[in-house]
């Protein structure tokens, strides 16, 4: 496993903008089911875990390649993350799980509005405007990676939020 015996103090916030630096950087690649493959670029494809993995790794912050069903387990024993409490503010970096998928928090206040927004348009042909919070690939068939909303993600059902220990 990777660096237990060390891991000892949360990210700080500039450690978190250089996580979702990276995971800007992902922005556009298409989503294919490949794990531990995943690889950013128009050229190449990415699932949630694999994403998630190569962004830390990338980012300066490496943890043992985990596929969603296994992510929980990889907590517990490693240390490598910590669970917050639900009163605990979230920060930049924040990795976001649900059963079976995995994203980045971000507040986007380091972003221009394209990406901190979406527009759009409900089955009504209403436009409304999605305030975004994190980024993530989607699923088969789905858009690109990219940034999303944790409210429209799975409605109703908020994520449980893990900070890296380093």
């Amino acid at each position: 496993m990777v660096g237990l015996e060390t891991a000892t103090a949360d990210i700080t916030a500039e450690d978190g903008a250089k996580i979702v630096a990276e995971a800007k950087s992902w922005k556009g690649t298409p989503y294919a089911l490949v794990g531990k493959a995943s690889s950013k670029g128009t050229g190449a494809s990415a699932d949630c875990s694999g994403s998630t993995w190569h962004i830390y790794t990338d980012a300066g912050f490496p943890y043992d390649y985990q596929a969603t069903a296994t992510f929980r387990a990889y907590v517990e024993k490693s240390g490598r993350f910590r669970e917050l409490s639900r009163d605990e503010p979230r920060q930049d970096g924040d990795l976001l799980y649900w059963p079976g998928h995995m994203a980045i928090y971000s507040t986007f206040k380091n972003d221009d509005l394209s990406d901190a927004i979406t527009q759009r348009v409900n089955r009504n042909g209403h436009n409304w405007t999605q305030k975004n919070d994190m980024w993530t690939a989607s699923h088969p068939g789905g858009a690109a990676y990219a940034p999303g909303a944790i409210q429209y993600w799975r409605p109703g059902e908020q994520p449980t939020v893990f900070r890296y220990v380093k």
